[in-house]
């Protein structure tokens, strides 16, 4: 299978995974916010998930979270934020043109 085909698939297996992903946290009351190269169309074949999620004072443990998330992404690593633990610099920084 050639890169370019790899690329295509990992892509399609990435979009599937954010889908899912976005679809569960919706179901229990979080906003998931998608940033990064699958946000911005910059997705390669080297390439993860970028997602931040807002816990707030819903009672939900990070943990429930990294469980569901890892459900979706057998094969493709995500890098997983908590909107708490960063600061206005970095939300900046993360965010920037989405």
């Amino acid at each position: 299978m050639d890169v370019t085909r790899r690329t295509a698939d990992r892509h399609k297996a990435a979009l599937s995974a954010w889908s899912a992903i976005k679809a569960d946290l919706e179901a229990i009351g979080l906003e998931p916010k998608l940033f990064g190269s699958l946000a911005n169309g910059g997705f390669a074949s080297h390439s993860d998930i970028d997602i931040m999620v807002r816990l707030g004072n819903r009672g939900l443990s990070r943990s429930a979270v990294e469980r569901i998330v890892s459900k979706a992404t057998r094969d493709i690593p995500v890098d997983l934020f908590f909107q708490e633990d960063l600061t206005q610099a970095d939300l900046e920084t993360l965010l920037a043109g989405y």
